[in-house]
């Protein structure tokens, strides 16, 4: 009982700790700097492959990048609660007692997370109403004219 006990502990600290692991080892200098040297050589003429163009990404596709993986963790996050208010139910069901407290638990949690991500919709959502992209300059006329004057002559040269 101790060694399934102590196989399921270290099953869980694997799951637990191998994703930032795994994160860690992609953020690492190397590797960004092995990612940007692929991405130069897609960008470099084929013909003279010693120079490098560098063009940066566009601020829109950065931006729905990162909106389109902050909504598959998202997802992935809801599953994973989901799936948990499903185990512990089938568990309470199944054995009762301490269990449904548990249930109850990983059912609040579940329902904090539909909150909070419905909240995050409505700003989101609120957001796009208010904001709006500014217009270009316009070239408007001046309010005054300007006037030139003509220089002063000397008072020697004056032909009244």
């Amino acid at each position: 009982m101790t060694l399934i006990f102590l196989g399921l502990l270290a099953a869980a600290w694997i799951a637990v700790f191998l994703p930032s692991v795994m994160r860690a080892r992609q953020a690492a200098p190397l590797s960004t700097a092995e990612r940007f040297k692929r991405r130069m050589a897609l960008l470099a003429p084929r013909a003279r492959a010693g120079r490098w163009i560098v063009v940066p990404e566009s601020y829109d596709r950065l931006a729905r990048a990162s909106f389109q993986r902050g909504q598959r963790r998202r997802i992935q996050i809801l599953l994973a609660l989901l799936l948990a208010a499903l185990a512990t139910f089938a568990v309470a069901f199944a054995s009762g007692g301490a269990a449904w407290e548990v249930h109850l638990v990983s059912d609040a949690s579940l329902g904090l997370y539909v909150v909070l991500l419905r909240e995050a919709k409505r700003r989101r959502t609120e957001r796009t109403v208010k904001v709006r992209t500014l217009r270009g300059r316009e070239s408007r006329e001046p309010e005054e004219e300007v006037r030139f004057y003509e220089p002063v002559q000397a008072m020697g040269n004056r032909s009244n």
